[in-house]
């Protein structure tokens, strides 16, 4: 029977090689495609993956129901959280991981990492990949650390690194700490960064004044459970456990846990917390999954055209004694012997492609057949499965042709009427697809173009961002004389510190603002985002005055920090645009010289400026507050960050320049920096590679599409040669017979684009709904999205349909 079905194949490949190429590059081309989005789909579902807790391990998350304030749920606590747990529930099972800043020394040369200061299990916790070293006892003694492979290599050039000496600076001083493990090097796909890992110890909490504060995130927290209904029991007890342990700390007048509502997250789910991130990569995981579909409709249609190709064969074949169950039987061994050749060369395509596809899309998506031969055995169980399901109805209808009838008749059958509407209608479907996806793809487009041009509040370009102003170890007069030699550097038009800029969240406070002129309201009172500023904070970043004035050391009143300032001290603030309508006043004027409680001292608001948008463009923009330092170098509790604005010389130029300075005023502390775009652009950069990515699927659709149409268009221009013939003998022109052949391979076309444009509509305004500031659906892409469908169409069958009506009248009479 194989040998039979071989040979079947080979010969019905070689007799109509036309057939059979586009049937095998359409098949290819969706394997390729759903092979692609399939590794993306299983990198951004597999977080974490490289522990074997993973099912066993929950993060804890908050959410806060306050006005002002995004009510999603954040993953992280407070640093005291877990203790405060284990008071009332002594079984629980937990660990933390507290990141901070470091600087560690090596060979005369400092270089800025990220330490890991977590509870002494934490390595056994989450069974870590270790190379040497043991769990249990490498966290054991706070002068130990665990490094991972790549920064032993990168310090020690080895991984036999035991004992060794690393030299690291940090909040709390320099010291000397000796390696007691290397862990081996985590896959891309995980949010924990195990590079530098040590003991908390009670000496580094002693000035966390905020450690048990209810409301702060300032740690990474973890639970383990042996069941996930162990997991639910013990997060329908955190309500009860909010509202014994918070107290009033959210005010007389509110119940805590309706406030702020404790969550346990599985780790598996952390990375794809965000309900829109999880949509856009299972929206992507959908558009591998129909660009196979089509190429399987795809395959329906070429092989129920073709059919009558293979009618007399058939015919013979069931005059020598075949039964259909073998015809069957046969068709589908040949089936699958087509869509495995299918898989391979579209394996070959995505190896060949990755890189370019990787490029496109900002991704890391590698094929590694010793680790990933389980999956990729998988999805060619998939894609075999699909295919043959596919492949029944042509089987049937080949096995059910009568011997007598396909011999008598000089016309090959084609599945009749049925046959015909049927290839019809998956035309119409595949297009539907092509069109709703070009037109997905125009709004996408569109969006990351508005994005781009919008008006953010501020100026982006020429915007230089320096943190290492607020690194470990800086002193303020090292501030002080590095922004003095900033303001001497040609191309600096402006200078300024403050802690918030944008896409930097490394500070971000918030607090209630009441307004004093109705204190006695009920209901919650707005949260704003709190901006420490210094001079030309306003000016350097190009942010517009609504009302009112700016703030700045010649006014009284506008210095925040004031020595031995109590509860009845005002001081001057400025608010946005956004927080003078949390606050409910009429109008950005009305505003002006109220008095407000923030972060329990009183302000008098004394300017508005416009909305600023620092953050994710999904996210609302941030109703903010203004306070005003004269002296930032010598801020008592928050790093400032610098913020430089420049002109007339290129970005690598400003850097070398701020770089330089830097070295003379700070020598022992990294230079970090980048410019305002560049930073902003990892809340950007993911939507232009989904939509690179979405642009992908949506040109192999349309490619899957031509492959069908152009087959079908052959095969029907074929049976229809006397047809044309005819026309010609009885006047038709060359132009009219073109012209009706053409005119109807477009009509599945114009179908679909109807089918489509509700689809797409519907679809387009779901995605425009995660941004704050959507553009707007323009009836314009629908249009261009069809007319794009259309011209691939009529590129596509307009040389055949032209081709035909060439014929000379007596060759296409002699066809048949």
């Amino acid at each position: 029977m194989l040998r039979s079905t071989l040979i079947a194949f080979w010969r019905s490949f070689t007799r109509r090689p036309l057939y059979a190429g586009l049937n095998l590059l359409g098949l290819s081309l969706g394997v390729a495609a759903f092979l692609t989005l399939s590794l993306l789909y299983r990198f951004e579902t597999g977080y974490e993956g490289w522990t074997p807790q993973r099912d066993r391990i929950y993060a804890s998350g908050i959410a806060f129901n306050i006005p002002g304030f995004p009510h999603d749920t954040r993953v992280g606590a407070m640093g005291g959280l877990l203790e405060e747990m284990k008071t009332d529930f002594p079984d629980l099972r937990g660990v933390r991981d507290w990141n901070q800043q470091v600087i560690v020394h090596k060979g005369g040369v400092a270089t800025a990492e990220q330490l890991e200061l977590v509870d002494a299990d934490f390595l056994e916790f989450f069974d870590a990949p270790l190379l040497s070293g043991d769990a249990r006892t490498a966290l054991a003694d706070p002068s130990r650390v665990a490094i991972s492979e790549d920064l032993a290599r990168k310090y020690f050039g080895s991984v036999d690194v035991i004992g060794r000496s690393l030299e690291i600076s940090d909040a709390w001083g320099r010291s000397v700490y000796t390696v007691s493990a290397v862990i081996k090097a985590l896959p891309k796909n995980t949010e924990l960064k195990l590079d530098l890992v040590s003991l908390i110890t009670p000496a580094r909490l002693a000035d966390q004044t905020s450690w048990r504060s209810w409301g702060s995130i300032q740690l990474l927290t973890f639970f383990k459970f042996d069941k996930p209904g162990q997991a639910r029991a013990f997060e329908a007890q955190l309500p009860a456990f909010v509202d014994r342990e918070a107290g009033k700390s959210f005010g007389d007048a509110v119940v805590p846990h309706q406030i702020l509502a404790l969550k346990i997250v599985p780790l598996r789910d952390v990375h794809l917390l965000d309900p829109k991130q999880r949509a856009a990569i299972e929206t992507l995981g959908l558009v591998g999954v129909a660009a196979l579909a089509l190429a399987l409709i795809n395959y329906v249609n070429l092989a129920t055209a073709r059919a009558g190709l293979r009618a007399r064969e058939v015919a013979v074949r069931k005059s020598l004694g075949a039964g259909p169950s073998v015809l069957r039987l046969q068709f589908l061994g040949e089936a699958a012997i087509t869509i495995a050749l299918a898989f391979l060369i579209g394996l070959a395509i995505v190896e060949l492609a990755l890189p370019l596809i990787n490029v496109a899309a900002g991704l890391s998506l590698v094929l590694d057949y010793r680790r990933d031969g389980p999956w990729v055995a998988t999805v060619f169980g998939v894609v075999l499965g699909a295919g043959l399901i596919a492949a029944i109805y042509p089987a049937f209808m080949l096995a059910a042709f009568k011997p007598a009838q396909v011999l008598a008749s000089s016309r090959a059958p084609s599945g009749g009427r049925f046959g015909a509407r049927l290839r019809e209608g998956l035309v119409v479907f595949q297009f539907a697809a092509v069109v709703a996806a070009f037109i997905l793809m125009l709004g996408f487009v569109g969006q990351i173009q508005h994005m781009r041009n919008a008006d953010f509040g501020y100026r982006r370009d020429g915007l230089y961002l320096v943190t290492a102003t607020r690194g470990v170890g800086v002193k303020p007069e090292q501030r002080q004389t590095y922004w003095q030699a900033i303001s001497r550097i040609p191309g600096v038009t402006g200078l300024t510190a403050s802690t918030s800029a944008p896409a930097d969240n490394a500070i971000d406070s918030n607090s209630t603002a009441t307004r004093l002129d109705r204190s006695g309201r009920l209901g919650l009172s707005p949260t704003l985002n709190w901006a420490a500023i210094g001079p030309d904070y306003f000016r350097t970043l190009g942010i517009k005055p609504i009302a009112g004035r700016l703030l700045d050391a010649a006014h009284g009143g506008d210095e925040q920090y004031v020595p031995n300032a109590g509860p009845e001290t005002v001081t001057n603030v400025v608010i946005s645009r956004a927080a003078a309508r949390d606050l409910e006043y009429a109008s950005p004027e009305a505003a002006l010289d109220q008095i407000i409680d923030f972060n329990g001292r009183k302000s008098r608001i004394v300017g508005v400026v416009e909305d600023t948008r620092f953050y994710s463009p999904t996210e609302k923009v941030r109703a903010r507050l203004y306070t005003f330092n004269a002296h930032p170098a010598y801020w008592p509790s928050a790093w400032p960050i610098t913020i430089v604005r420049y002109a007339g010389v290129d970005e690598a130029t400003i850097r070398a320049r701020l770089e330089a300075a830097w070295r003379q005023a700070a020598p022992d502390v990294p230079f970090e920096g980048k410019t305002a775009l560049a930073n902003l652009d990892r809340y950007y950069k993911p939507q232009r590679d989904r939509t690179n990515l979405f642009s992908l699927g949506a040109a192999v659709g349309a490619g899957v599409g031509c492959i069908g149409l152009y087959g079908l268009a052959a095969f029907n221009t074929s049976r229809r040669a006397r047809e044309v013939g005819l026309r010609k003998v009885l006047g038709a022109s060359r132009e009219q017979v073109a012209a009706l052949l053409i005119g109807q391979f477009l009509r599945p076309i114009l179908i679909a684009c109807l089918v489509a444009w509700p689809l797409a509509y519907w679809a387009l305004r779901q995605w425009l709904s995660q941004f704050d500031d959507p553009v707007g659906v323009s009836p314009w892409i629908f249009l261009a999205g069809a007319g794009g469908a259309v011209i691939i169409g009529l590129a596509t069958v307009a040389g055949l349909g032209w081709s035909a009506a060439s014929t000379s009248p007596g060759e296409a009479l002699r066809q048949e």
